[in-house]
């Protein structure tokens, strides 16, 4: 079961980063705030996240994955946050006044 829990912790990890990752694409390239998956994000974010936590729960987990699953699940807000307010601001190719 302890394989279980860090497994799905690096999951949780590497799909976060991957999210930040290409986020943080989309914006660089200047693709319109329309065009942002928050809505996708929000939902894929949350249901990794949550993935671990039953299985740190019915076990004896130890402290350091406690403690990554925190960071994860923070990250992961992060990023959402991040996804949430990039929709507002102008994008890199817009012109005019924002």
């Amino acid at each position: 079961m302890i394989a279980l829990v860090w497994f799905l912790i690096g999951l949780q990890l590497l799909v976060v980063g991957l999210y930040a990752y290409r986020l943080a694409r989309l914006r660089h390239r200047g693709v319109p705030a329309e065009a942002h998956p928050v809505g996708r994000t929000a939902i894929v974010l949350v249901a990794v996240c949550a993935a671990p936590l039953p299985a740190l729960l019915t076990i004896d987990a130890p402290l350091a994955a406690w403690g990554l699953w925190g960071v994860g699940y923070t990250a992961a807000a992060l990023v959402l946050a991040f996804a949430d307010a990039s929709r507002d601001l102008p994008s890199r190719m817009s012109t005019g006044p924002a």
